[in-house]
């Protein structure tokens, strides 16, 4: 993989930060845009900036070729049935959200989540429950983020529902045994909710192998524009699943029959994409998948886990820092979540990172504060989360490291 040539495709890696090139360590929350997504963007923008499914000339008609042909390269991307499974939403938060309230569950039955999950992958679920008194039960992840795949064979039974679980944490960066989880929750009739943000990006992903029954991906992750997620549901399930919004764009008829409106609704994925989309958002995420896919997402999985394995020994080799997470580079996404006992806090880390060598990090509990509190973490003191995406090389890494030897340094 020509990490050099990569980079020269992301503008603003020439930016000087503070009198430091840019070290962007950050994409596990906002990955950088290519100048390959910027054109396509700026194309739908420049030569046919029309409504797609609605206008019948010539700008509308292309419009609306390059939207479905975006929708087919995502469905490619993780490998639907068909392109149809896919729905377009605004982000990974928003395809959680539809899912748990649109999704039908039986009366006193029960859904299933994890200590691990983003809070978009709990929330919406843990309302659920709580609307229609259902019950929710917690699987405890270990320190390390793993899971004890016998807590998931004892906690899932005949009357569990439903299955939130997160593929790859955005603070341990572990892997969860999908697979296995998918096995033992079918067994028993439940579904399984897949949230793949973290993991769509760095990782090959096939639904159909997974057999998972939803998936959740966020654009923004993965070289795509902003206010652009993905929903893949099996159609089966898509087709019995209620109404998340109505309106334009969701109906083949409206009737007015004997004083009364009849709706006559379309399938999937019209029926839940109401109103005027993000027709460029959508070009932009076809054009990120194109461009990841012309890498090869093994390729990216394997620079990443090289990196990794850097940072982690580099890491270690560190007085006063606490890393987080497994060691083992083959089950975990290219991140690593630490905290620095000489600091006061995890924004006090990345401020200094930024103020002084131009490095970009995370900071703070990731929408995670579950796990935080499991580990002893108030989130007011947070961690750090340094990521690494396709762009990043090893003089990245030995900034980064450079940087936080300072500061340990200045603090000790």
């Amino acid at each position: 993989m020509d990490v050099a040539r990569i980079r020269e495709d992301f503008p603003v890696l020439k930016r000087i930060i503070n009198g430091h090139p840019l070290v962007y360590l950050d994409s596990a929350c906002m990955s950088l845009k290519p100048l390959q997504v910027i054109a396509a963007m700026r194309e739908y923008y420049e030569q046919y900036p029309a409504c797609a499914g609605r206008s019948i000339h010539k700008l509308g008609e292309e419009a609306s070729n390059a939207y479905s042909a975006a929708r087919s390269k995502i469905a490619d991307f993780i490998n639907t049935a068909e392109p149809e499974e896919c729905i377009w939403t605004r982000n990974a938060t928003e395809s959680l959200n539809m899912v748990a309230s649109s999704v039908k569950l039986p009366k006193g039955s029960k859904i299933v989540t994890t200590t691990l999950e983003h809070h978009s992958g709990s929330l919406p679920f843990v309302e659920r429950a709580r609307r229609d008194n259902l019950k929710i039960e917690i699987i405890e992840a270990k320190d390390d983020g793993t899971f004890d795949i016998e807590d998931w064979k004892s906690v899932i039974d005949t009357n569990t529902s439903l299955i939130s679980v997160v593929h790859s944490s955005n603070v341990t960066g572990t892997v969860a045994p999908m697979k296995e989880i998918v096995e033992i929750a079918h067994d028993r009739g439940a579904l399984v909710m897949s949230d793949d943000a973290q993991y769509a990006p760095h990782h090959p992903l096939d639904v159909q192998d997974l057999d998972v029954d939803f998936s959740a991906i966020s654009v923004h992750k993965m070289c795509g524009p902003t206010g652009v997620g993905v929903l893949y549901g099996k159609m089966g399930l898509l087709k019995s699943m209620d109404m998340f919004l109505v309106g334009g764009d969701t109906v083949a008829d409206v009737r007015y029959v004997d004083g009364k409106i009849v709706p006559e609704y379309l399938p999937p994925p019209e029926k839940f994409e109401a109103g005027l989309q993000n027709y460029a958002g959508a070009i932009g995420a076809g054009a990120a998948a194109d461009y990841l896919q012309s890498i090869g997402m093994h390729n990216i999985e394997l620079h990443e886990r090289n990196l990794l394995s850097f940072m982690l020994k580099s890491l270690k080799e560190l007085d006063n820092v606490t890393i987080f997470g497994t060691d083992d580079i083959h089950i975990k996404t290219g991140l690593v979540a630490f905290m620095v006992s000489t600091v006061n806090t995890a924004h006090d880390v990345a401020g200094y990172l930024s103020d002084s060598y131009g490095i970009m990090l995370r900071s703070g509990a990731h929408c995670t504060h579950p796990y935080h509190y499991q580990m002893g973490i108030p989130p007011s003191k947070g961690t750090n989360r340094a990521s690494v995406y396709l762009y990043n090389n090893r003089k990245d890494v030995e900034a980064f490291i450079e940087g936080l030897h300072a500061l340990i340094e200045a603090s000790s």
